[in-house]
């Protein structure tokens, strides 16, 4: 039997490649509740959908799609990427989201950020990462902040959730601030 794919490697989690299977985590994470607060999404989506918007990034030279495993056991707890890639601006958009509320506030999160960074400036050789929070999302903030990103402006009253607009942030990190 074959050794597992690690694609990257840290302690408590691996990034590697999408396999099929993990469309029922997405699956299950987009029309989860709690999930579905943080990723400010408003309608189901169907398996279908989540198989046809990760085979655009899948299949995009703009794009690089990791799933998020545990390092213990290998189980699938979320996906990450770098969307929008521009090689002659050497930019990327970040993307991060467990699918599953009870891997939260575990550290995968920020341990998968910092993977993805070191890959985006070493591997890629990308000059700047940027991504947009919700300025209530206190864990992906401080996620942030500890992969060296820093709050560059507001984007004030961004969306409409729950009743009201919600300001983001804008948050990048630039190749020669990750290697200071």
């Amino acid at each position: 039997m074959m050794e597992k794919v690690k694609f990257m490697e840290g302690k408590k989690v691996y990034l590697r490649p999408f396999e099929i299977h993990d469309v029922d985590l997405v699956y299950y994470g987009k029309n989860n509740a709690q999930v579905r607060e943080t990723l400010f999404l408003f309608e189901p989506v169907s398996k279908e959908n989540v198989i046809h918007h990760i085979n655009l990034w899948n299949n995009s030279s703009e794009s690089v799609l990791f799933t998020i495993c545990k390092q213990d056991d290998g189980t699938a707890v979320g996906q990450t990427a770098l969307l929008r890639i521009d090689y002659i601006s050497r930019a990327a958009i970040f993307y991060i989201a467990i699918y599953n509320p009870l891997f939260w506030s575990q550290g995968f999160a920020g341990e998968a950020t910092q993977l993805v960074v070191k890959y985006a400036f070493d591997v890629l050789n990308l000059h700047r990462i940027q991504l947009h929070v919700s300025q209530e999302n206190e864990n992906g903030i401080r996620a942030y902040l500890k992969a060296g990103f820093k709050h560059e402006g507001t984007l004030r009253q961004a969306m409409y959730h729950q009743n009201k607009y919600i300001d983001f942030w804008v948050m990048a990190i630039l190749r020669e601030e990750y290697y200071a």
